[in-house]
């Protein structure tokens, strides 16, 4: 058990839009020891997302969409992804975010909600944590008409097979945290499904 010890001081707001970042110092003791830290850290609030599968088809539902940040990593920039979004805190509860998200980017409304996992995804520097669900979908759930996305986002929805999509993470293509998050924990609930 660690015995380190810490104190923090919020210094002052950098930025505030669509993101809040701010800056802190801290000073961290464990015995003798003492270091003072600067860090920024990003708040933009809390996140969830959903990994819907057909059980009976044995496919899954993901989105690809365009992020800056992989693209100034120097990648393409599209990304395939698992639906999600920022959790409304007046109204919202992880579950609930989750279906809306499924709704909006999927066009799918999504059943049997399951709980995979709260983590935070970049604990160096951001204070979101991400809610993972699983949820069961059928062809029929498929959402007619405007679904409500956000106008900004172009969102192509990839439909998978299960085995196909979990080769794909083995090599290296399925790069986005949370979409491997749920993947993992769909095969080892479900292995027969990635046959």
């Amino acid at each position: 058990m660690s015995q380190q010890q810490y104190t923090t001081q919020h210094k002052r707001s950098i930025y505030e839009g669509f993101m809040k970042l701010d800056l802190y110092d801290a000073t961290v003791t464990r015995g003798d020891e003492r270091v003072e830290i600067t860090r920024e850290v990003h708040d933009h609030g809390n996140g969830a997302c959903v990994l819907p599968y057909d059980p009976a088809r044995k496919t899954a539902l993901l989105v690809r969409q365009f992020r800056m940040p992989v693209h100034v990593a120097g990648e393409s920039g599209l990304v395939l992804e698992a639906a999600a979004g920022v959790i409304d805190p007046e109204d919202e509860n992880p579950a609930s975010a989750a279906r809306r998200e499924a709704h909006e980017e999927l066009g799918y409304d999504v059943h049997d909600l399951i709980h995979v996992s709260t983590f935070y995804p970049i604990p160096g520097m951001v204070t979101e944590q991400m809610s993972c669900f699983l949820a069961r979908y059928t062809l029929a759930d498929k959402v007619e008409g405007d679904t409500g996305a956000d106008e900004d986002e172009i969102i192509d929805v990839e439909e998978w097979p299960l085995g196909d999509l979990w080769r794909a993470f083995q090599a290296g293509e399925l790069r986005d945290g949370k979409a491997i998050v749920c993947l993992m924990a769909l095969r080892i609930a479900e292995p027969a499904l990635f046959d």
